[in-house]
This record gives C-alpha cells, structure tokens and sequence, in this order.
C-alpha cells in the first residue's frame, strides 16, 4: 500500500470517527432535553390533576358546607325567636361562629380555587391567605411589597408560585411553632423576588425530611425560578424564589 493510500485511510478513519463522535454526543444531548421535556411535562400533568382536585374540593367546600353552613345560620335566628331570654346569648354566640365559619369557608373556597387565583392575582391571593392564617390565630403575619406590582404572564406560573408559598406556609404552620411570619414582595423591573421567614424554632438543613421541600423545588424548577431554603435552630426558616417575568 503506498505511502498515499495510508495517508487517506488514516484521514477517512479519523473523519469518520469525528463524525461519529459528534453524532454520539448529538444524539446524547437530543435524548438529555428529550428526557428533561417529559419529565417536565410529567410534572406538569401532576401539578394539573393536582390543581383540578384542589378545584374540585373548593366547590364542594363552597356548594355543600358553605350552603349548610348558611342553612344553620337562617335555623339559628328561629331558635333565637323561640328560646327562653336566659338562653338567648348562648344561642347568639352560637350565630356569630356559624357566621364565624362562613367566612373561613368562603376563605378557603377562594385560596383552593385555581380560576379565582388567576383572576385576582398572585398578590391579592398570598394577602387573602396570609389575613386567613392571622384570623385563625396560627401566627401574626405581616406583608411587605416594594416596587411597582405586575401582573404575572403566565397565569399558571402565577398558581404554582402561590402553591409553593402555601406549602411554606403550611409546613410553618406544622412545625415551626413560630409566632409571627414576614411575606415580602420585590418588583423590579421584570423580575419578582420573594422572601418568606419565620421566627420559628428552625432545623439543621442536613436532617430536612418529608416531600414538602421537594414539592417546593420541584415546582420552582418548572417555571423556571431560583429557589433556596435556609434555616438554623432558634432562628427560624426562610424561603427565597426570584422569578422571571
């Protein structure tokens, strides 16, 4: 074989093992963002059937309590017609907690309903759920908005960004045994910072269990915010997400 001929298969073999190369790591990356899109949109369909269920137990909990609810108080205004004078207060008492729990109802109807949250905003809905946590005495609560609010672009987003400070809310709510929690709101310019913290009894990151956290991370991840949770014992836990408008 002359010296000509070994020069052209070496060049053939190398071109054709660089082409290979570059179609492996084609093909490597192609099945990467492939992989990454279905699980995106298994995320996704699960945040929906999620959403729908929510949606489901906010009309049940609007038609069926809520009605019963409002059945008893009309009933309440009859027994007050009929009963004895020293009876009265007790059964006036008893008018003003079922008026009481129509409120809450009404409440949580709202926070739990995907449609309302998309129609009154992101903003409105965390001030609705933040006075409903203060009335039920869970903790004080105190909110704080800097910059000019604007509306979220995505309405879904706008959910998933409210599920995901529920699921702090909750979990403070559970096991913090904090008094008083900070919600704070910064616009600038197209961009939403959020801060959460709580004055509770805090954790050591590394013994952090449960799906709540991952709940959390795994729905900022799908709308493309930067999520971090930081807590240390007897100073309490605090929640950062910046989203992208």
């Amino acid at each position: 074989m002359e010296q000509k001929e070994v020069y052209l298969l070496i060049v053939s073999a190398s071109v054709t093992s660089f082409v290979f190369s570059v179609s492996l790591v084609y093909l490597m990356v192609l099945y990467q963002r492939r992989r990454e899109k279905y699980q995106k949109e298994i995320a996704k369909i699960r945040i929906e059937i999620k959403e729908q269920t929510l949606k489901n137990i906010s009309w049940e909990i609007h038609d069926n309590i809520g009605q019963i609810l409002s059945t008893m108080n009309l009933y309440s205004y009859r027994i007050l017609e009929a009963a004895p004078v020293s009876l009265q207060p007790n059964v006036e008492e008893m008018q003003e907690l079922i008026k009481v729990a129509i409120t809450e109802v009404r409440s949580l109807s709202k926070v739990l309903n995907t449609d309302y949250i998309k129609n009154v905003g992101l903003l409105k809905s965390i001030e609705l759920e933040l006075d409903r946590m203060k009335r039920l005495r869970f903790f004080g609560t105190q909110l704080i908005v800097e910059g000019t609010p604007f509306p979220i672009a995505e309405n879904d987003e706008e959910v998933i960004l409210l599920r995901i400070l529920q699921e702090f809310l909750s979990n403070t709510m559970k096991h913090a045994e904090a008094t008083e929690i900070k919600v704070k709101f910064q616009y600038d310019k197209n961009t939403l910072n959020i801060s959460v913290k709580d004055n509770g009894k805090g954790f050591e990151m590394g013994e952090m269990k449960g799906t709540g956290l991952l709940n959390m991370s795994n729905r900022a991840k799908l709308i493309g915010a930067d999520f971090a949770l930081e807590s240390k014992i007897n100073q309490g836990t605090q929640l950062n997400l910046i989203y992208k408008n």
